[in-house]
């Protein structure tokens, strides 16, 4: 650049003799090339490259300068500012719009006028939150406005006095000037501003507490700016948003709207990493401009003087100057970089720790709810498997049994949550894997269908199973998982549906000779999600509103479908109108396995239990010990029960057992290392884990060490008959 301007300057300076009869040449030339300058410079300006859009701007001013051209300086000064002022260097700003303001004065230019007036509105309200003043230059470029009878002009001053009053909570005050913004932004035609007009609108109408008004507003802005990537407008939207359901007290969408401030918060993070170095390169420009501006003024300085001056000794004083000064900022500028290179490598070293302290919270929260969870559902085996025994009884009372129904409904919905917190838990904490068994899709999906009928028939509704007949006998795929898919969606359409129908279809999108693409269906007639709902409704924790149903629900069943469908790679979706009822589809891409397998034991062989009848049971629960007795009992086995680990090794090894229960949580001795003990003199005698936790969290273990099988507590009665036939046979 040094060199440039050397050779610029001795050209400038052996031409000058001729520069009289050039002159009007080289101002035409000069004219041209500042066109095509303030051109360049604004379309960069509008890409957001501020380092180039400034040294654009900045060779505007210099070429103004050397052909005295009032309008061109002010052109060039008003660029400058413009790029400030998305970087929010307000001081620069001002001064920009100001050095602009003083050059349209001279070349008499109104448009330009008022726009600096405007600018300067812009930074006393919201760099320097001087309202009064923010006022006084508004209001001087609106008057300007009004007398030149432009619409397009008189648009931005209108507009942001009307965002300033929403700012300052005047909203009767800002609502005559929004609703003049709205007529002139649909005749200007421009997106950005008719967005900028709804977004204030629905501030407008938050203040008003027209949350309905707001929120529609709000999500008309969204849709156009979210294709678009517009982080500012995003991050605005969005918080307005949230403020908008929080006034409303719902806080279900305004926690679902802060999620999304923060999630676009945090993209803009990285963007303004790359903002700071930005503005590093254009203070190093601004720096260069100024020297430039100078230089230029010393070169007319030099020029009039050119029949006094001695050519050689100015030639080298200049640049000798000229090549300091270029050393000098080359330096400032890499002083400036280093210095910036610094500060951004401390903050990725506070990211790092603080992505760490993050990790290591989450690893506790999972073990916090594990614990818990197993705590809290050991006291509800007991209380659900005791209903569960009464309501065997066949002598019990017709009042008595509503209320046992009542207090089993309620033990189970709270067990249910439960579980479903932990699942949701070991979701996020990746230890839920993927477990795939040959599966015959007809008979899962009857037999989950199948489960719902005692509860479709209270609710007078259809249950429909639709599967295509092409559909393979045996798939690969994580029965467990897919099952607990199904259920959480048939559930969820059972919920909202009364006097209707539900259907489960299986559809073939695809098929090959080893693999095959699935479409599963879960569709009701029911009450439908209303529209302002559906965006978070696979969020934790949310639910439809009581508005709408009665129905209780924990708010987590969708966001597990999503999360098991996620590891599964599919992804749910969602079609539904309020009122006429509700449709999910995922799509699986499953490997087709031969079907000639081995078959299947026959659990329900009667008179299995009357061969084997001494069962040992290890708990130490006193009321668990009650309730599998008693099942026990009720499907014809008789056992003895012991209260730990260490009794349960002394009597086996004192007495014959054909099976073991053994719980895995026990004083004393646990289960685990009881089993080891028991399978050091005796590797035969079938032992089944009984447990409270997750079966996955303890499975591998259990079978390493010895043990045949795992079940969950509570028991159920036919679950239990079955486990014990199957470890019998």
């Amino acid at each position: 650049m040094g060199a440039l301007r050397i050779i610029l300057f001795l050209h400038c300076f052996i031409c000058g003799v001729y520069f009289v009869y050039g002159q009007n040449q080289a101002n035409h030339a000069v004219e041209d090339s500042l066109s095509a300058l303030k051109k360049k410079s604004s379309d960069l300006l509008s890409e957001y490259k501020i380092k180039e859009s400034l040294d654009h701007a900045i060779k505007i001013v210099d070429l103004a300068h050397q052909i005295d051209n009032a309008t061109y300086k002010s052109i060039g000064h008003y660029l400058m500012a413009s790029n400030f002022e998305v970087i929010k260097d307000f001081k620069n700003v001002k001064l920009h719009y100001k050095e602009s303001l003083k050059y349209a004065i001279i070349a008499k230019d109104s448009l330009r006028i008022l726009r600096n007036l405007n600018g300067l509105g812009n930074v006393y309200s919201e760099g320097y939150n001087d309202i009064e003043k923010g006022l006084f230059y508004y209001n001087q470029s609106l008057d300007i406005a009004k007398k030149v009878k432009t619409k397009g002009e008189k648009l931005a001053p209108v507009l942001n006095l009307g965002w300033m009053y929403i700012d300052e909570e005047e909203f009767d005050l800002a609502y005559p000037y929004l609703i003049e913004a709205q007529e002139l932004a649909k005749d200007s035609g421009d997106i950005v501003v008719i967005n900028d007009v709804k977004y204030l609108l629905a501030r407008y109408y938050t203040g008003k507490n027209e949350v309905q008004k707001a929120n529609q507003l709000f999500n008309e802005v969204l849709k156009e700016v979210e294709e678009k990537e517009i982080l500012s407008v995003l991050i605005d939207t969005y918080k307005a948003k949230s403020e908008a359901f929080q006034k409303a007290g719902n806080t279900d969408s305004a926690f679902y709207s802060i999620k999304k401030y923060l999630h676009y918060r945090d993209q803009l993070f990285d963007k303004e990493k790359l903002k700071q170095i930005e503005i590093a390169n254009a203070s190093f420009n601004l720096d260069e401009f100024q020297r430039e501006l100078e230089a230029t003024k010393k070169e007319k300085e030099y020029l009039a003087k050119i029949a006094r001056s001695n050519l050689v000794i100015n030639i080298i004083s200049i640049s000798l100057v000229l090549l300091l000064a270029g050393i000098f900022f080359f330096y400032r500028g890499y002083r400036s970089k280093k210095k910036l290179s610094a500060v951004l490598e401390e903050k990725n070293e506070q990211l790092i720790q603080a992505k760490t302290e993050a990790e290591k919270l989450t690893t506790i929260k999972s073990q916090f709810i594990s614990t818990v969870s197993h705590e809290l559902r050991t006291p509800l085996y007991g209380v659900v498997g005791i209903t569960t025994l009464l309501l065997e009884e066949e002598d019990i009372l017709a009042k008595h049994k509503k209320l046992l129904n009542s207090l089993k409904f309620s033990g189970d919905y709270l067990l249910d949550l439960i579980n479903k917190v932990l699942k949701i838990s070991k979701i996020e904490s990746k230890a839920e894997k993927l477990t795939k068994t040959p599966t015959n899709l007809f008979e899962l999906s009857q037999n989950l269908l199948y489960s719902f009928e005692y509860q479709a028939k209270n609710k007078n509704n259809e249950l429909v199973l639709d599967v295509q007949k092409e559909l393979p006998e045996v798939l690969s795929v994580d029965s467990l998982k897919l099952s607990e898919v199904l259920i959480n969606l048939i559930g969820n359409s059972s919920k909202f549906t009364e006097n209707g129908k539900i259907w489960l279809r299986i559809k073939i999108l695809s098929i090959a000779k080893n693999e095959i693409t699935i479409r599963y269906e879960v569709e009701d007639n029911g009450v439908g999600i209303p529209e302002d709902k559906k965006e978070f409704v696979f969020e934790k924790f949310s639910q439809v509103g009581r508005e709408f149903n009665k129905s209780e629900g924990t708010g987590l069943g969708l966001s597990i479908v999503k999360n098991l469908l996620e590891m599964m790679d599919s992804e749910i979706h969602l079609d539904s109108k309020e009122g006429r009822g509700t449709k999910f589809h995922f799509d699986l891409a499953l490997e087709i396995i031969d079907d000639k397998g081995e078959n299947e034991l026959d659990l329900q062989n009667n008179g299995i239990h009357q061969k084997f009848r001494r069962i040992l049971v290890a708990e130490d629960n006193k009321i668990n010990q009650i309730v599998t007795k008693n099942l026990l009992n009720l499907i014809g086995y008789e056992c003895t029960i012991v209260e730990n680990g260490f009794n349960a090794v002394q009597m086996v090894q004192k007495e014959d057992f054909d099976l073991i229960l053994m719980d895995l949580n026990m004083p004393y001795l646990n289960g685990t290392e009881a089993t080891k003990r028991i399978r050091e003199f005796d590797q035969t005698t079938p032992i089944i884990a009984l447990t409270a936790s997750e079966l996955s969290e303890v499975q591998e273990e259990c079978l390493a060490i010895g043990m045949n099988d795992i079940i969950n507590k509570p028991l159920n009665k036919n679950d239990l008959r079955n486990i014990i036939a199957k470890n019998l046979l």
